[in-house]
């Protein structure tokens, strides 16, 4: 006994002891705990969603999944190759949770095989190896009649998108009938910034958010003089609309008075549609959002100082990174935390927005989805339109101390716009609806839609992979889900985000750089009448070459010096602001680095002290 008490005692047998310990459950634990997993993501990512659980035991007929991955080809290569058993394993755990509705084949194709032939048949991409192989990590997904569908590659940019892509693609085999949305909109959605002549020219790059729209929708586009919205339309979705006639007015209008929901998304100033115009590129929709009980000016935008979202503006050092307050960030608070469209985002970007606001008198009621900082204010339409400066828009910063409706439901009864159509021969002579409940979400920024502020669109080996950076995608399917009758992939869309702020650092860097603003623009003002009064006294000089008085001398050079001093002074007070910005940045890389070994450094040491303890103590009980 006292030997194996020596043994025990020694350092490295108990290292040894250690390492053999955990060899041993790593054993067991893959072989006996296979499929029982712990999470400790923030967002989930490794387990199973409600919305999952949902589609899953909403199955009406089974499907089957053929993940085909080299795992021979993928050897190599360690991340590909532990990223391919993280998508094994989830498709065991969807297979397990679906009940018999899922069948999973795991295939190992092998080069030049009859597997290699039947992925390619199928359309997958392989990425092209050294020697001439191809390795493949794609799914087939087929139901039981003749629907299939595939992911060609599962790239590891859309990793933390795994499981919403796998129940999309078993979503779209299980929905033989698409919800049928009609759109109205003069963005080009459908072909991308190049519109039309892009598409002949085979450069359509359409927007994200369209093609997303157009998985889980039969999207039908109307032209701004259509005649009448389809029949059977589910959801209309009116995006920065052309300027509508009245009869195109008065068919939304009567659209909405039967109670079908409609996405409506207005814009005081749109920065997608024509970047290079001095005019405010506005839309709007007439008499209805009066009679809707609602307003949006066109004349006014948010600024948001609380979430502004940092732009470069060029060159370097701290001032190549500006807090522009027209390009709002939203997070939090800001998302209203008891709906399901938003409850489960992370951020949200919009930019040059409006806001929503309910009249006087209103028989409806308007519920924000998303809303400004309370360190928000109003500011003219122009201050957006041609080359914005963010500085003068700080400078002039007062913030009104209430937040803004940017997106926000509107229901309730509500009036027809056109009272006088209900008596005169008109198509809907003899049907129109005089007033009704309506179900509306209504937005004031359309630039959300745009690609460039919310996902980053790659292309890998010809196929185009989406990671989003902002929630607007998320959003907008969301609430077409939601309002068309489906809410089974809320919670999914919302995991993942790519990007996310450090909203601690945002802010200390945001009252680091208040602090500094007052002094820099002090030190501008008085840099500035130096300047002026310099040059009026150099324009004083006599034309006739005669030098200044010994005491305009002494001014001039008084001023000169003056300036100098000025100019050293402002510098100081960038370099100071960017002195502080990187100490915040090495403190809390310091706090990242260092956090963790010290906590397990302390645990050690309680566990070894505690250990001691109770040797000690068995000691002198035996003595």
């Amino acid at each position: 006994m006292a030997g194996t008490n020596r043994f025990l005692n020694r350092p490295a047998s108990l290292i040894a002891m250690g390492v053999l310990l955990f060899l041993s459950l790593t054993i067991l634990s893959d072989r006996f705990l296979r499929g029982i997993d712990l999470d400790l993501t923030a967002d989930g990512l490794y387990s199973l969603s409600d919305g999952t659980r949902t589609v899953l035991g909403d199955l009406e007929e089974p499907v089957r999944l053929d993940l085909y991955f080299s795992k021979g080809q993928a050897a190599p290569f360690p991340q590909l190759l532990t990223y391919g058993k993280r998508i094994e394993d989830l498709l065991r755990t969807l297979e397990s949770a679906a009940r018999g509705k899922v069948e999973l084949t795991v295939i190992d194709p092998e080069p030049f095989s009859e597997d290699e032939d039947a992925a390619v048949a199928a359309g997958l991409r392989g990425i092209p190896l050294g020697d001439g192989s191809m390795l493949y990590l794609g799914l087939v997904a087929r139901d039981t009649v003749d629907g299939e569908a595939i992911i060609p590659f599962f790239a590891e940019e859309r990793a933390r998108f795994l499981e919403y892509d796998l129940i999309k693609l078993i979503t779209t085999l299980d929905q033989p009938v698409l919800p049928k949305l009609t759109l109205l909109t003069r963005l080009p959605m459908q072909f991308g910034p190049g519109g039309p002549q892009a598409m002949m020219q085979g450069r359509a790059r359409p927007y994200v958010i369209y093609e997303q729209l157009r998985e889980f929708f039969d999207v039908s586009e109307i032209a701004g003089d259509f005649a009448e919205i389809p029949d059977d339309t589910d959801l209309l979705m009116v995006v920065h609309p052309p300027a509508l006639g009245e009869d195109q007015l008065f068919a939304i209008d009567q659209f909405v008075l039967t109670g079908k929901p409609a996405l409506v998304f207005l814009d005081p100033h749109n920065e997608s549609s024509n970047p290079a115009s001095y005019e405010p590129d506005a839309s709007d929709l007439g008499p209805l959002l009066t009679a809707w009980g609602i307003d949006i000016s066109s004349d006014h935008l948010v600024a948001d100082l609380g979430q502004a979202q940092r732009v470069s503006m060029g060159g370097y050092g701290p001032d190549a990174i500006k807090d522009y307050v027209l390009w709002i960030g939203t997070r939090g608070s800001a998302l209203a935390e008891d709906d399901v469209v938003t409850a489960m985002l992370d951020s949200v970007t919009l930019a040059s927005t409006g806001h929503v606001e309910l009249l006087d008198g209103a028989s409806t009621t308007l519920s924000p989805l998303i809303s400004s900082s309370d360190q928000a204010m109003l500011v003219d339409v122009a201050s957006a339109v041609g080359t914005p400066d963010p500085d003068s828009l700080l400078r002039g910063f007062e913030p009104s101390g209430k937040p803004y409706v940017l997106l926000g439901r509107v229901s309730g009864q509500a009036n027809t716009a056109y009272p006088e159509r209900m008596t005169v021969d008109t198509p809907a002579a003899g049907a129109g609806i005089n007033a009704g409940r309506i179900n509306l979400v209504v937005g004031a920024d359309t630039d959300m839609f745009d690609d460039r502020f919310w996902v980053q669109v790659q292309d890998l080996f010809g196929q185009r992979i989406s990671v989003p950076i902002a929630g607007n995608g998320s959003l907008i399917l969301n609430l077409a889900d939601q309002m068309a009758g489906s809410e089974a992939l809320l919670d999914l869309r919302a995991r993942g985000i790519a990007r996310r702020p450090f909203e601690v650092v945002d802010r200390l860097r945001r009252e680091a750089e208040a602090r500094y603003l007052d002094e820099e623009q002090r030190l501008q003002r008085r840099l500035q009448e130096t300047e002026a009064r310099l040059a009026e006294m150099e324009s004083e000089r006599p034309e006739d070459g005669a030098i200044f008085s010994p005491e305009q001398e002494q001014a001039v050079d008084r001023f000169r010096a003056e300036l100098v001093e000025t100019r050293k002074a402002l510098r100081d007070v960038k370099r100071n602001l960017r002195r502080d910005i990187e100490r915040l940045g090495a403190w809390l890389a310091g706090l990242n680095i260092l956090l963790m070994p010290v906590l397990v450094i302390f645990g050690a040491f309680v566990h070894f002290w505690r250990a001691r303890r109770r040797r000690l103590a068995e000691i002198g009980e035996r003595g």
